[in-house]
């Protein structure tokens, strides 16, 4: 397990304000926040590539040293893939992810890289060099290379920015295979809340330099006491009723011959179901999911999940 105890880290202001955070081995954790809120510091520290101004960090029941005083920076259980993905760019894809696992036997070694070549979709360009493939390769590569020698932590910085719907996807369900078989901790950064909804075990937000508590995905995308955060998550609905504001998801409604009163302006097709846009006679803007066009809809009550 990962312990955080009181982290703190200051420059000219204070940017992470007594984090406190745990994670466990086999749990994938989503730690979502706007950019600029602190996310990228905070996995530095916890993988022992940047000091933090006070507190301390435990992994496995073990205090860790500072950064400032690791021979080799980095805690060797903990890999980390950040945002400049630091490949060799003069060694082609194959070799930046052999290099991590040199001390493998030879025929265990030629094994995992092509099971992660395979898996990420770079065979095609294994022998290419690094500097020459694209953006969203690179970062395929970067990832490959982080979890080549089967770390017992993983901390991932913006994963899926680079990548498609179809490469996200096998990303994610290796990932969720990563943690079920070999018992791997998992930590996604990410200022897009949707992006770590569907694979994480526990989400946390980072806000104003503090961590919110764990909180389910689920529990958390229901959750409007502070609609800022929620809006991290999805499209939410906020409409004026009487003095209060109501605020709903846009598959929390029923359809109804009275209540709330719409006018259908467009429904869009996403794929599998529509984004239906319509108005309300104080012309707010109300976004409803459904499988079909809703163009004959002309009124719904709000029915919370």
């Amino acid at each position: 397990m990962i312990i955080l105890k009181n982290i703190l880290l200051q420059y000219d202001k204070p940017i992470l304000k007594g984090i406190n955070l745990q994670v466990k081995r086999g749990e994938i954790l989503g730690l979502v926040g706007k950019s600029g809120a602190g996310k990228s510091s905070l996995l530095k520290i916890c993988a022992g590539l940047l000091d933090a101004s006070e507190g301390e960090i435990h992994i496995d029941g073990k205090k860790q040293l500072p950064a400032r005083h690791l021979l080799v920076p980095g805690y060797p259980s903990i890999a980390i893939v950040n945002q400049d993905f630091k490949l060799d760019p003069f060694h082609t894809v194959a070799e930046n992810i052999k290099e991590v696992i040199l001390h493998w036997p030879h025929s265990k070694r030629d094994q995992r890289v092509q099971k992660l070549l395979q898996l990420f979709g770079l065979k095609e360009i294994s022998q290419t060099k690094a500097h020459l493939i694209s953006g969203g390769e690179q970062q395929r590569v970067a990832i490959a290379r982080a979890i080549a020698d089967q770390p017992d932590y993983l901390l991932l910085d913006e994963p899926f920015g680079h990548l498609d719907a179809n490469l996200r996807q096998r990303l994610s369900s290796y990932l969720m295979d990563l943690r079920d078989t070999e018992d791997t901790g998992i930590v996604l950064v990410s200022h897009e809340g949707q992006d770590v909804l569907g694979l994480c075990d526990h989400i946390c937000i980072l806000q104003n330099g503090k961590i919110s508590k764990k909180y389910l995905p689920e529990t958390l995308y229901y959750r409007y006491n502070a609609p800022e955060k929620a809006r991290l998550f999805g499209p939410l609905n906020t409409l004026k009723l009487g003095e209060e504001l109501a605020h709903f998801r846009p598959d929390e409604y029923k359809a109804s011959n009275k209540g709330i009163a719409l006018h259908f302006e467009r429904a869009v097709f996403v794929g599998g179901f529509y984004h239906n846009y319509f108005r309300t006679g104080a012309n707010e803007r109300i976004l409803l999911y459904a499988f079909e066009p809703l163009n004959q809809l002309s009124h719904i009550e709000i029915q919370k999940k």
